[in-house]
């Protein structure tokens, strides 16, 4: 049992690392082709942000532990939106965007929505056991190339005064020759403020980091060291995406646990774990709206791309996560939307955030009775 726990945990690490140097590569790479922090943001930064969500998804799918990728993609998605955003809110309360209320919220519960069609066959489709097929996955990444295409199409749309992203230079750093409370910007791009933030600026944010990050590197005028970042990531995600599975499926046999429960709990914390720094040290740095944009935007990605793929692959099975999972991810998604945009002041209040947390430890005890 310790051997699969230490593979486990050894797994989770690889993937973390091995995510850290694909982007990092990338963003360089990008940055050469005088790709926009913005499109870094909403593409590289993303999708590498997720990447380790998506390895053991494929994985799992490829060595016919479909459960695995079902239970730690719902897992990931319900400690963010629950948890994290609800510990985030209980140290510090704040506003939800009018980008956030209007635009981000309602695709996040929409794509929640989709994922419980595709995955609750039992219910939708009468059938006697859950699966995601082909044709359902086909569904959930046409849905999130639409959402991705949507997201550049509004922010190119957008004045460069209410959006991040569009300034790119490559000399100096953030907060060089801008006043991030005055809105002026000198060749960099500022921190945007709460009442702006939704999932483009949070990526955009993140993509201007990133480039940061790269032109401070040593060795950032050799362009076979972003590639060599970008192939040794890659092995690192599969090697260690290799060990997530074989350890949650080795420790679920030994402790006499479903792989669903494994995938909701262990694995789903240990990928998430992660984000949940990040927005938690933004929060208590003010950008709150930085810290759940950056959550609504993963947790989407997750619904559509991180289970679409693989179900492309080989249809998914669900095995025992069905209708309260899937109904308590649509509820806690159509909570975060509705909760703020009927309230006088649109936030996201501390009694509020201790909802949140007590509900996702409700769901936890439900699980683990379960089994």
């Amino acid at each position: 049992m310790l051997s699969d726990l230490l593979i486990l945990l050894l797994g989770l690490a690889l993937l973390i690392a091995g995510a850290n140097y694909v982007t990092d590569g990338a963003v360089a790479i990008a940055r050469r082709f005088n790709v926009s922090n913005l499109i870094i943001g909403l593409t590289v930064v993303a999708l590498g942000s997720s990447m380790p969500d998506i390895v053991v998804c494929v994985e799992s799918a490829m060595q016919h532990k479909s459960t695995i990728a079902v239970g730690e993609v719902v897992g990931a998605d319900l400690f963010d939106l629950l948890l994290v955003v609800g510990v985030m809110a209980i140290i510090r309360p704040f506003t939800v965007s009018p980008i956030m209320r209007n635009q981000d919220l309602p695709i996040l519960a929409i794509s929640a929505a989709a994922l419980w069609v595709a995955g609750d066959t039992v219910l939708f489709d009468g059938l006697h056991h859950n699966i995601i097929n082909r044709s359902s996955g086909m569904m959930l990444i046409l849905i999130f190339a639409f959402y991705m295409w949507f997201m550049i199409l509004t922010t190119k749309k957008s004045s460069p005064s209410s959006s991040v992203g569009h300034s790119s230079s490559a000399s100096e750093p953030v907060g060089s020759g801008a006043n991030p409370r005055s809105g002026q910007q000198g060749n960099t791009e500022r921190i945007p403020q709460d009442s702006e933030c939704g999932i483009v600026a949070a990526h955009s944010f993140k993509g201007e980091i990133r480039s940061m990050k790269c032109r401070f590197m040593k060795l950032r005028s050799r362009q076979w060291f972003s590639w060599v970042m970008v192939v040794v990531g890659l092995g690192a995600l599969v090697i260690g995406g290799n060990w997530v599975v074989d350890g949650a499926s080795g420790l679920a046999l030994k402790l006499g646990m479903s792989q669903a429960m494994v995938a909701l709990t262990v694995v789903a914390i240990g990928n998430s774990l992660p984000d949940m720094v990040t927005s938690l040290t933004a929060t208590l740095k003010g950008a709150c709206g930085i810290a759940f944009g950056n959550i609504v935007g993963a947790c989407i990605i997750n619904a559509l791309l991180t289970i679409g793929l693989p179900a492309l692959i080989t249809p998914l099975d669900g095995d025992s996560i069905g209708f309260v999972d899937f109904f308590t991810l649509v509820g806690s998604a159509l909570l975060l939307w509705l909760v703020p945009a009927l309230s006088k002041n649109h936030r996201i209040g501390r009694v509020f955030g201790i909802i949140l947390v007590l509900l996702y430890f409700g769901y936890m005890t439900f699980t683990i009775i379960r089994g």
